[in-house]
């Protein structure tokens, strides 16, 4: 294969094509355009950078403006398929039609073109969805983005057959917690250290020490695992939190949430797929901490509306004991990655710099979500021995 081209040598050739789809006529001409990169919460190494091409075309005598997205990965191949971070599965679910009719009002953007060029670089051209990503979602935007994943899951509970391609993602909350587990286990560490709670910012942060729930949380985390396999099995993003959902209406007027950055994509347990939705928003400030509860309640109510929609019509108690493991083996000792860097001036000035915040805030808001993710693995332990 070809190394690919540089951004700047990408020309009208290259994008005519493109844009005729995403203008969806092929007639259209392109009179002028211009690009530049995307900021957006890049947390994979994969990632080579988002760009936006957007200009004016001309059709039929008409002047339309034009916006597309290219995405380039380097997505190397690797033995397991499965894995739970196989930087291929997007292009495949792409290339494979996976990703072209999805259920319930909720849907990917369109694929206009994938090319692939040596060292297994790939870049994917997408609609443009032109949602600002600072602007935080109401209470009422996050419900309906879950009853979207909602409707979206239930599909499949109730039914739908289940994607059976061999690149998707199975037991994936066991793969991410192998991944980190070497900080996990650093984390917990230092936390069994009482003079550690002394730091002046975890004393204001945390009133009361959650030490004991930390660890207890990963003594249980195979058993919490073992649960999550035994539910009903759906078809999910795995990954939909704030920064990678759109809300937008289709032209017949009605609500859609499209998601971004489909790499995680596959087979979980039913409420598994909200657990970002509450946590990692919370996480990457998205919504206030202090609100969780709130927030909570609006993701959980509905998904559950969504799942009825869909024409599940299982226990949903079990779709919150889905959503309660999810969320505490997700962020309930991985969520604490930041502790180390309490030791360390240089690091916390990093972070301040990183996320421009002072670091009170930054542990005040990610203290707060701690207790609440906490909380609900309390809840998992509950609803564990009513099922099982």
């Amino acid at each position: 294969m070809n190394n690919a081209p540089e951004i700047k040598d990408i020309d009208g050739d290259i994008l005519t094509s493109l844009v005729r789809q995403a203008l969806n006529s092929p007639s259209v001409e392109i009179r002028q355009w211009e690009h530049h990169p995307v900021s957006y919460i890049n947390t994979e190494e994969s990632n080579l950078g988002v760009h936006r091409f957007k200009g004016t075309a001309e059709d039929q005598g008409e002047v339309r403006p034009w916006s597309i997205l290219l995405k380039a990965v380097r997505a190397p191949f690797r033995t397991d398929p499965t894995y739970w971070n196989y930087h291929r599965r997007e292009i495949l679910a792409y290339q494979s039609g996976l990703l072209n009719d999805l259920p319930g009002g909720f849907l990917a953007p369109r694929c206009l073109g994938i090319a692939e060029y040596a060292d297994g670089v790939c870049w994917l051209w997408l609609e443009d969805l032109m949602d600002p990503a600072s602007r935080r979602w109401s209470l009422a935007e996050y419900g309906l983005a879950a009853r979207h994943l909602g409707r979206f899951n239930g599909a499949y509970a109730a039914g739908h057959p289940l994607p059976s391609v061999p690149w998707l993602s199975q037991h994936w909350l066991r793969g991410w917690l192998a991944e980190y587990e070497r900080g996990c286990l650093d984390t917990l560490k230092l936390i069994s250290d009482k003079p550690f709670w002394k730091h002046p910012l975890l004393i204001s942060a945390f009133p009361r020490s959650i030490a004991d729930d930390v660890l207890r949380l990963w003594d249980n985390h195979e058993a919490l695992l073992s649960v999550l396999d035994q539910l009903p099995r759906t078809f999910c993003h795995m990954d939909a939190y704030r920064p990678n959902l759109f809300i937008r209406r289709d032209a017949h007027g009605m609500d859609q949430t499209v998601a971004i950055d489909w790499v995680f994509a596959g087979i979980g347990g039913i409420g598994e797929e909200i657990a970002n939705l509450l946590a990692a928003s919370l996480i990457w400030f998205e919504h206030d901490a202090a609100e969780a509860g709130n927030l909570d309640t609006a993701i959980f109510t509905g998904y559950l509306n969504g799942l009825r929609e869909a024409g599940w019509q299982g226990d949903l108690r079990v779709a919150r004991l889905g959503y309660t493991v999810a969320c505490a083996l997700r962020w309930g000792v991985v969520g604490l990655w930041w502790m180390p860097s309490l030791n360390n001036v240089q690091e916390q000035a990093d972070f301040e710099k990183k996320w421009n915040r002072p670091m009170s805030e930054l542990v005040s808001q990610w203290a707060q979500t701690a207790y609440h993710v906490l909380s609900l693995a309390d809840e998992a332990y509950q609803l564990r021995q009513v099922f099982f």
